[in-house]
């Protein structure tokens, strides 16, 4: 199966990567930026460039990996030089598949948001698709970004919800731990504050995943009473962090729905 990629940042790159450790797929890319296309060209020997209608003609699927502002532009080209109808799939955060579809006259699109674990395959990426859209053809988009971690098919009404949740959330998760590690350098631990902050919370993680017990659960296991989980923790409830982490989400949410196209 050949495999086109259109734009070549952090993601694209990604995917490519993954893909090419699969016999199954052969991979092909475009990316404008001649310093990006050269570093990907001399650091990848399996894959290929190719110019936009090269890629278009040859490609069994297509990802879209551009920026969501550089999208219209590359739609209109697409356009220009799409002589069958095939399978598009679209990482541009925001943009909805009625957008795709009125700009590129591409019937066929599944909407694509993985997060920045994909970095090291260990994404979470939700897919949508439009209703031309075949069952194989959404069985394959799955597969393949299965190989940048785990897969969950959502209504294209959450995306937005997802964009806010897992898009951004691995910002939240390292913004407060950036809190907590400043938090062990204030108390004397400023030689170890990044690990023992990061091995705690990986280990919470595990916890979690291996005993399959919720968080609620898991805090009455660490917590107890009149010790020092509960004094910071009725701090932040005191000060309401839920609320704090709730209204900053809808923020996110409703930021995300500003920008859809």
């Amino acid at each position: 199966m050949k495999i086109g990629i259109i734009g070549l940042g952090k993601m694209g790159e990604a995917i490519a990567k993954g893909l090419m450790g699969s016999k199954d797929y052969r991979v092909y890319f475009n990316e404008a930026d001649a310093a990006k296309r050269k570093k990907a060209s001399n650091r990848y020997k399996r894959i290929k460039h190719l110019e936009i209608n090269e890629l278009i003609g040859s490609a069994d699927v297509v990802v879209l990996a551009v920026k969501p502002q550089d999208l219209k532009e590359l739609l209109h080209k697409i356009k220009l030089v799409l002589k069958r109808d095939k399978l598009f799939i679209s990482i541009a955060a925001g943009v909805s598949t009625c957008f795709i579809k009125e700009e590129g006259s591409i019937e066929k699109i599944v909407r694509a948001m993985p997060n920045m674990g994909a970095l090291i395959g260990d994404s979470f990426t939700a897919l949508a698709y439009s209703d031309k859209v075949l069952k194989k053809e959404l069985n394959l988009a799955k597969k393949i970004f299965s190989v940048l971690g785990k897969v969950h098919v959502v209504e294209e009404e959450l995306m937005d919800a997802v964009t806010a949740l897992s898009g951004s959330g691995p910002a939240y998760f390292a913004y407060f731990l950036q809190a907590l590690e400043s938090s062990a350098s204030d108390a004397g631990l400023k030689d170890i504050s990044g690990s023992i902050v990061l091995d705690t919370m990986e280990a919470t993680l595990k916890v979690l995943r291996k005993l399959n017990i919720s968080t609620e659960d898991f805090i009455r296991m660490v917590k107890s009473p009149g010790g020092t989980t509960e004094a910071c923790l009725e701090y932040w409830q005191e000060r309401d962090l839920p609320g704090i982490v709730r209204e900053g989400v809808n923020r996110a949410l409703n930021r995300a729905k500003e920008l859809n196209r």
